[in-house]
């Protein structure tokens, strides 16, 4: 393994934090890549900022997703469930191979 998603409970907000961190490749999230194939699998894009912020509906949550590869999934407190909805997001990112 090269690298680790880290999930924990947001304090400011209820929801999850995820994190994606490699110990050997930094981790860069294209949000506009990232957006176009959330689409073509069919999950719905609420609002991208390029290089700021995707909003999208994943599985049913609510997520933010960041260029650091930061992601917010609002109202859910189940880690695995989180970890598992980060694996489609980063998978959609081009980065699943890196933090796995």
């Amino acid at each position: 393994m090269i690298g680790v998603i880290i999930a924990k409970p947001c304090t400011t907000m209820k929801g999850l934090v995820i994190g994606a961190y490699s110990w050997e490749k930094p981790v860069e999230v294209d949000l506009t890549k990232t957006a176009e194939c959330l689409k073509e699998k069919g999950y719905s894009v609420e609002r991208l900022i390029p290089g700021m912020l995707l909003i999208a509906k994943v599985e049913g949550w609510e997520i933010s997703v960041y260029p650091s590869g930061k992601i917010i999934i609002k109202l859910l407190d189940e880690i695995e469930r989180g970890q598992e909805i980060a694996r489609i997001v980063y998978y959609c990112a081009g980065v699943l191979e890196v933090v796995l």
